[in-house]
């Protein structure tokens, strides 16, 4: 479940840092990385608590987690995909 939750967290930096909605690829990699580090940083992030939980040594995962990555990488898709659309 670990695996989902920061599979998905890894989704939604990459839609959103993909060609059609940042077209230099100096700033794609930039915003990518960025991304990356808040997905791991950032207080209420689903892989957040899910990699905190590991450390800590717990094997349960809250059930927020996967829905939040969930949600998370479906409004990442449908920003891009808006963006994208819009760019022509």
């Amino acid at each position: 479940m670990a695996l989902l939750v920061c599979a998905l967290a890894g989704v939604a930096v990459g839609a959103l840092c993909s060609r059609p909605v940042v077209n230099s690829p100096g700033y794609a990699v930039t915003a990518a990385g960025l991304g990356s580090l808040l997905a791991l940083v950032t207080a209420g992030s689903p892989a957040r608590v899910v990699v905190t939980g590991l450390v800590g040594g717990s094997v349960r995962v809250p059930l927020g987690a996967p829905a939040g990555a969930v949600a998370l990488s479906a409004v990442a898709g449908a920003v891009a995909c808006l963006v994208s659309a819009r760019r022509g």
